[in-house]
């Protein structure tokens, strides 16, 4: 029997929402929505929206969250099991967090295990993700699907829904599984950008800042007297002005060059390995320049992810255009649905 869930990433401006079928151990996209959040519109009302104009299957969604009060630590802790991590995780947390340990809700995960022992005992030692994110946090985004008659299913993280994505993906095509093989996803997006660096089944690192797309069309529109919507277009067509434009964007593009840069940086030297592939995604990702600029900074190759690659894609043909050229903008989105695997 098939089995239906919808990735639903909202973002500072459109929403997009990706349906994620699965079937005798395939998975297919079977329904795909994107709109723009309009002016004062209450987003449970936007969100009833894109599930009324659209044949989704189910209203079961996993969703993200990030911010300030979304806290991420990749720490090393004494070997021990499951049930014994989750108990020593809350004592941990406290080191961590700007906040009571009871004002938050937290989980954990174990990474691997380090090689060569690392205490003055000898003992030996793992990696452990903790994710904590406030209470009230989750409880008012919550409440935002539930008022749009969503069936809240899962609330990720969006840097985590980068890394599901690709390693779903990695899975559907076997030549990409690689163990050995760190890959950087770079997910620069409207108001922020989001790094996940990564194998095929393990995330190492993340990291999010808030620089991004709308940062660029700023500095169109106050040194080039545009409307946003002018400048939205400009920054990825710029055509004739492709001079004027570079130079307008040149120093905002530096910006969020260095930021990745010295995240690559310090995510190297921590764990003394190199990011062996570079992919970019986002909607910002198209403006003029900015690969060729992360690529110059960063030293190293950069590949313009398409997160659809590997997966089947099963929607009319005016739903297959609007998802294609949307390719840059849904990788959280599909991420997040990818969250069906391991259900």
């Amino acid at each position: 029997m098939a089995r239906n869930l919808v990735g639903l990433d909202i973002g500072s401006r459109f929403i997009k929402a990706v349906q994620l079928t699965e079937e005798k151990d395939t998975y297919s996209i079977t329904q795909y929505a994107r709109i723009e959040i309009q002016p004062q519109e209450p987003i449970p009302d936007a969100l009833r929206g894109i599930f009324e104009s659209n044949n989704f299957q189910t209203k079961r969604v996993v969703t993200s969250v990030s911010g300030r009060f979304v806290i991420v630590r990749y720490i090393t802790m004494p070997v021990m099991s499951e049930d014994e991590l989750r108990n020593a995780a809350k004592y941990e947390l406290g080191k961590y967090i700007p906040f009571e340990v009871d004002e938050v809700i937290h989980d954990c995960q174990k990474l691997e295990e380090v090689q060569e022992p690392t205490t003055p005992e000898g003992e030996k030692e793992m990696r452990v993700l903790l994710v904590a994110a406030k209470r009230t946090f989750i409880d008012e985004h919550t409440s935002l699907l539930e008022d749009a008659g969503l069936q809240p299913h899962v609330i990720d993280v969006d840097s985590f829904a980068l890394g599901n994505c690709y390693e779903l993906g990695s899975t559907l095509n076997p030549e990409q599984q690689d163990r050995n093989k760190l890959i950087a996803i770079i997910d620069v997006g409207a108001t922020k950008t989001n790094i996940n660096i990564a194998n095929a089944t393990t995330s190492y690192f993340t990291r999010e800042f808030y620089k991004g797309g709308d940062d660029i069309t700023d500095v169109l529109c106050k040194k080039m007297a545009l409307e946003v919507k002018e400048a939205e277009v400009l920054k990825r067509n710029p055509g004739s002005e492709i001079s004027r434009v570079s130079e307008c964007i040149a120093g905002t593009i530096d910006d969020i060059c260095h930021d990745i840069n010295i995240s690559i940086d310090f995510f190297e030297n921590q764990y003394d390995r190199r990011v062996d592939s570079i992919l970019l995604t986002g909607g910002c990702s198209q403006t003029v320049g900015l690969s060729e600029d992360i690529e110059r900074t960063i030293g190293r190759p950069i590949v313009k992810w398409n997160p659809l690659e590997n997966f089947e894609i099963n929607l009319d043909d005016e739903k297959k255009a609007q998802l294609t050229d949307d390719m840059p903008q849904v990788a959280i989105a599909l991420g997040l649905a990818s969250r069906i695997r391991k259900d």
